[in-house]
């Protein structure tokens, strides 16, 4: 955990970074600079999970990691030379969107080698804690660094960050055995992964509901925040206020959830989740306040993390111990998939509709969420065996 949050503070930091530099050569060098960071990882996810599988989690963190670390310090060399030619902003941020389609499966599945079943959910939680409070101090100690280091020392912190995990991943050894898979890494072996996902009960539901959650509301939320800010009249302040409240609710929850470990009938928080979301993105459409409209973020921060932290372990649970990486990249590609649609789209809505509409349609698909999980039959009878959390 303590390696998880240097490694993604100093990520988070450089990711910050680029694109503020980026954007001083221009909205489209910025929007380039984005969109090769997301798409590699989006294109190379199914075989980034069946590496993984093949070669076990640990090593692909270590190989990963170490790749990072030497592009970060490239990148300090080179800025040192040359500056920052855009060029050299896309090179860097395609090469980060290379290895987070490895990294992110491998990271996904490595809690499962350390823990019992029961308390999976736990460890998730804990680790996504970590993981979401070092991005949530990321950006605003980004912008205090790129000011004081340039670009350069941002990148070094980036190499310290990757060093502390390489050490970590060293040092440790998970107790649990990984099963490696030989045929992973072929044609058949992704389309087999793919296969078993879709006839594996319980697991397509899920796929289905984090689609809505990922592809649907986060968007929303994202987007919606800053564009009902400006058409109520409230301040930049205020908006930040409001962003920080979704960022809030999603840390207590998953405190919560780390400190007393999850439900062991999970479709329960799974179909809470969503209508708990729903909830607040409706107070958000509505709020006439700045203040109601922060309340309406803690809302939805809440219902996230509820509905994530049973669904991830869930997911993990449910899968063939030789394709679990595999299945992992499935879980990754649907989430980030759907907003390379979305987002855009979300954008015509409002133009055309406003704010308001597009939080209230959003409210709406995130009940169908709730839906697919109380019609599923194997999530309504599965349990991890651990104690409920209260």
């Amino acid at each position: 955990m303590a390696a998880t949050v240097g490694s993604e503070l100093g990520s988070g930091v450089l990711a910050f970074a680029l694109t503020w530099v980026a954007s001083g050569h221009g909205p489209d060098v910025a929007s380039a600079v984005l969109t090769v960071t997301v798409a590699p990882s989006v294109f190379l996810v199914l075989l980034g999970g069946a590496v993984t599988d093949r070669f076990g989690p640990r090593r692909v963190m270590i190989s990963c990691t170490i790749v990072l670390m030497t592009t970060s310090a490239s990148l300090a060399l080179a800025v040192t030379l040359w500056a920052t030619p855009p060029l050299l902003l896309l090179i860097t941020a395609a090469l980060i969107g290379t290895v987070a389609a490895f990294l992110r499966p491998a990271a996904g599945v490595f809690p499962r080698l350390f823990v019992a079943d029961n308390t999976l959910g736990a460890a998730m939680a804990r680790v996504g804690m970590a993981s979401q409070l070092a991005r949530t101090i990321a950006p605003p100690l980004g912008g205090l660094l790129i000011g004081v280091t340039a670009l350069s020392g941002v990148a070094l912190l980036d190499v310290l960050g990757c060093a502390a995990m390489l050490v970590t991943l060293l040092m440790i050894r998970p107790p649990i055995e990984h099963a490696t898979a030989i045929e992973a890494v072929t044609v058949r072996g992704i389309a087999d992964g793919m296969t078993t996902a879709r006839a594996t009960k319980g697991v397509p539901a899920l796929l289905v509901c984090v689609a809505i959650v990922a592809g649907a509301v986060i968007p929303a939320v994202l987007l919606g925040i800053p564009l009902a800010a400006r058409e109520r009249g409230w301040t930049a302040t205020e908006a930040g206020v409001i962003e920080a409240g979704w960022i809030a609710g999603g840390l207590v929850c998953g405190a919560w959830f780390a400190w007393r470990g999850t439900a062991s009938r999970v479709w329960l928080p799974m179909a809470a989740g969503p209508l708990v979301v729903a909830a607040g993105l409706g107070l958000l459409a509505l709020a006439p306040i700045w203040g109601i409209a922060a309340a309406s973020t803690i809302l939805v921060g809440v219902g996230v993390v509820i509905f994530t932290a049973h669904v991830f372990p869930t997911y993990i649970l449910l899968a063939p111990a030789s394709m679990i990486s595999r299945f992992q990249s499935l879980l990754i590609l649907v989430q980030q998939a759907p907003q390379l649609i979305v987002n855009p789209l979300i954008g015509l809505i409002v133009a055309s509709t406003g704010t308001a509409t597009m939080l209230a349609a959003s409210a709406g698909i995130a009940i169908l969420a709730s839906i697919v999980v109380v019609t599923d039959k194997t999530l309504q009878t599965f349990t991890t065996g651990s104690e409920t959390a209260s």
